[in-house]
């Protein structure tokens, strides 16, 4: 993979980039000398500092109605979660940004059917954001709508529909999350933020006016990818944690 000619790499890119880059066995990358230290770090070559949580594989487990399957996944979601907020310094309440992680996490496990699962995620201490990013190779949120005979007009309504608290859950899934909206709400209201959630030919950006829809050129993703670009200096506001609707911009 020649990454020559990019001297800046952010999670945003690089997590899709490297999601393909396993898909297809591309094991040799040329980065530029800007990036080079980086993508170590990233790649667990290099011990990171407290502005980088390094590429982490999520544990794939499968449901299956065995008791303490839910627990396994709640045990390894509150892991990884206590990693990132243990490398990071942040400056706010880390209650709304350990519930958004655990939310886009319990949501994975609950409707992607994902075989390979990957978090990686960044402070810019300098201008006070955090990005937070999460991809699987899943069944996306269009082909969850299609497994339960849910209607939608196309991918990117489907995520919008998602976004407004559309669900595919099984009554007997035992995680406890609360779905995209709830995400949507604290990111967005409660910590100024912005998310961007692709799925399949999807895609949606969630701002704190409302959700902008993309639907035209729009590439194939396999699977479903979410960024989540939060401000450190900002309280959470946990109100936001209740549902919300989101109106299009």
């Amino acid at each position: 993979m020649d990454l020559r000619d990019y001297s800046f790499l952010a999670p945003p890119v690089l997590l899709p980039l490297l999601q393909y880059m396993d898909q297809h066995n591309i094991n040799k990358y040329y980065p530029h000398p800007n990036t080079e230290q980086y993508l170590e770090k990233v790649l667990g070559k290099q011990r990171c500092t407290d502005t980088t949580y390094p590429l982490r594989q999520l544990k794939k487990f499968h449901y299956d109605n065995t008791y303490g399957l839910a627990d396994k996944v709640e045990e390894h979601l509150s892991q990884v979660t206590d990693e990132i907020f243990n490398l990071f310094d942040l400056n706010l309440d880390l209650n709304g940004i350990n519930l958004i992680v655990y939310e886009i996490l319990t949501n994975i496990y609950k409707h992607s059917q994902f075989e390979n699962s990957y978090i990686l995620c960044q402070k810019y201490p300098n201008a006070n954001k955090l990005d937070i990013c999460i991809i699987d190779d899943g069944i996306t949120i269009p082909g969850s709508f299609e497994d339960a005979d849910i209607k939608f007009i196309n991918d990117s309504e489907a995520i919008f529909d998602a976004i407004n608290g559309q669900t595919s859950d099984k009554e007997d899934y035992q995680l406890h999350g609360r779905g995209l909206n709830t995400t949507a709400s604290i990111t967005s209201l409660g910590l100024g933020g912005e998310m961007l959630i692709a799925s399949r030919n999807g895609v949606c950006t969630v701002y704190p006016k409302g959700v902008k829809l993309w639907n035209k050129g729009m590439p194939i993703i396999d699977g479903t990818f979410v960024t989540l670009r939060v401000n450190t200096n900002t309280k959470s506001n946990i109100n936001y944690a209740k549902r919300r609707e989101f109106e299009k911009i």
